[in-house]
């Protein structure tokens, strides 16, 4: 017998996956400066641990390691990304941005916070406390 599914939940599930829909549809605006979303997200990761593997980029990702191979490649030739042998490790490469990819990653992440300020504009600034908050909580679930 199929579970029935609170009206509730599910009314909340739409709406989570259309507002995510959104934002994603409307971050595509990265294209004009030649980023998708996940070489965006890829870039930002890459920023912030100044140098990575390959491994822990798709970790962190949650993609496997060809998939951010492939997305490396492709962030390479644009000039954004560099690999470099790992100075501890011979057989292991660690990736870096370029200035030109800190450049791009800069114009991205000013463009994502005018979208997402723009979005969560409509929330006093208590309920943004309590969404961010509420938001965070979803995120850990381990599931």
């Amino acid at each position: 017998m199929a579970q029935k599914i609170d009206p509730l939940i599910e009314a909340l599930g739409l709406s989570m996956w259309r507002v995510q829909r959104k934002i994603t549809s409307q971050m595509s605006l990265h294209k004009e400066i030649g980023l998708t979303v996940p070489q965006f997200h890829l870039l930002h990761i890459i920023a912030r641990e100044k140098k990575a593997r390959v491994i822990q980029l798709a970790e962190q990702l949650d993609v496997k390691s060809s998939a951010v191979t492939v997305m490396l490649d492709r962030l390479e030739l644009l000039g954004l990304t560099a690999r470099v042998q790992d100075e501890n490790d011979r057989r292991a490469v660690t990736v870096t941005l370029t200035v030109k990819g800190e450049e791009l990653l800069k114009e991205a992440q000013n463009r994502s916070l005018v979208l997402l300020t723009e979005h969560l504009a409509i929330l006093k600034p208590e309920e943004l406390e309590k969404f961010a908050e509420y938001y965070t909580l979803l995120e850990k679930q381990e599931r």
